[in-house]
């Protein structure tokens, strides 16, 4: 399991500076920012202990899996997460073909497959080549 231990500088959001030079201090406004008071609803969100949280909270190791998964229960750009570059936004100023829908479909799709077994990912898979004759 590969873990990050990344450090940046001051990150830019919305054209103000944020100065937030660690991802613990990222992790804590993108909670605020989406209305997550109790870092509980976020564990839960993202399978780990409460302690985990606080953890990371504290720029403790974090795996890539467990950053792409806080970054897609937040909604917050994975780059802004680990570097601190760029906006805690900017994921959603890359719009996929097809517009909105297809966005939010995607979005969608990546948070209900998270819990799901191997086994059940490539039946739900074999589904979707089945009614898309893909």
């Amino acid at each position: 399991m590969l873990i990050v231990l990344l450090r940046a500088a001051g990150t830019r959001n919305e054209g103000k500076t944020l100065g937030m030079s660690t991802r613990g201090q990222r992790l804590v406004e993108a909670m605020k920012r989406r209305g997550i008071r109790k870092q509980f609803a976020l564990a839960y969100d993202v399978n780990v202990n409460e302690s985990t949280i606080t953890r990371w909270k504290n720029d403790g190791p974090m795996s890539i899996d467990h950053a792409i998964s806080v970054c897609d229960c937040l909604d917050i750009s994975l780059d802004w997460f680990l570097t601190g570059k760029g906006l805690i936004d900017q994921h959603k100023l890359t719009s996929l073909p097809g517009g909105d829908a297809d966005e939010k479909l995607a979005v969608s799709f990546r948070r209900a497959a998270r819990p799901l077994t191997d086994t059940s990912k490539s039946l739900l898979l074999q589904f979707f080549d089945s009614i898309t004759d893909g």
